[in-house]
């Protein structure tokens, strides 16, 4: 067998024991210094972080599937090849998410001495805006793509722009906020002649124009009833459980403990010192 023969037929088995979830027969495949950057974070990471997120996540998948794959290009030197092709998870029940999208993978194979091809770099990921951070789920949606007119990020918002939460202690939720999420906050003036005497008082978080996703402000005004809020905020965080502790310290209360949403990340939910319920997500 030549050396694309021999890829080739590792590019199968690689397919075969993912839809086995055989994870052992996977990560042989992998040489023991491979750097991979897969599409869920963290950016990069060495194999044994990867077979145990690979392990984390099997659980989320479904029962059967299958996986098919285009666009496969190959390129073979005398010690390093490269693989990149398209591919997405096929034979799944009806809704399932594993079946709403398109990935890209891109590996690079080095030659071992025993003439196997093991995996050095493994790369999956999928394109999306940066600034509206919407992903294509499939090579031919074209909804993600950037308008020839449009600039950078086109020409339609993200749903939400803006947030506020209504609180009955302003000077007591700023103290809250700003421990939880170590933040200062900026007043918004309010329209009229005599801004100290209108019936609202908002204070903004920090805002990014540039940045991605909403910011928001708390505010108070008369006749909005703190608390018993029907919609949940949800910020991210880089663990949501660090917040959650921090909201529990500066007095508020822990609804929901950090937990697990597969492979989505994690939320937990906290009450404020007001009775809002807010929402915290992280990837870790």
């Amino acid at each position: 067998m030549n050396d694309e023969t021999l890829i080739r037929a590792a590019l199968t088995e690689w397919q075969a024991a993912f839809c086995a979830k055989d994870v052992n027969r996977l990560m042989a495949l992998y040489a023991p210094d491979a750097v991979c950057f897969d599409a869920i974070p963290p950016f990069s990471e060495g194999v044994e972080n990867f077979r145990k997120k690979i392990v984390d996540c099997l659980p989320y998948f479904p029962e059967t599937f299958s996986l098919e794959t285009r666009d496969l290009t190959l390129a073979v030197g005398s010690d390093l090849a490269s693989a990149h092709c398209l591919w997405h998870f096929t034979d799944v029940p009806p809704g399932h998410p594993a079946g709403r999208h398109w990935l890209r993978s891109s590996m690079v194979w080095k030659k071992q001495p025993d003439g196997r091809w093991l995996i050095v770099h493994d790369h999956c990921s999928a394109p999306f805006d940066p600034y509206t951070e919407k992903t294509a789920l499939s090579p031919d949606d074209t909804s993600a793509a950037v308008p020839a007119s449009g600039g950078c990020g086109g020409t339609n918002p993200n749903p939400v722009g803006w947030f506020e939460i209504y609180v009955k202690d302003i000077e007591r939720a700023k103290a809250f906020y700003a421990v939880v999420f170590d933040c200062a906050f900026t007043r918004l003036e309010s329209p009229g002649e005599h801004p100290d005497e209108s019936p609202i008082e908002v204070w903004a978080f920090p805002m990014q124009p540039a940045g991605s996703g909403a910011s928001g402000a708390l505010a108070r005004m008369d006749g909005c009833t703190a608390g018993n809020n029907s919609v949940v905020v949800y910020f991210s965080c880089a663990d949501c459980a660090v917040q959650a502790a921090r909201a529990e310290k500066a007095g508020g209360e822990v609804v929901r403990p950090k937990l697990s949403i597969g492979p989505y990340g994690h939320i937990a939910l906290v009450k404020d010192t007001e009775g809002n319920v807010i929402g915290l997500h992280s990837m870790q």
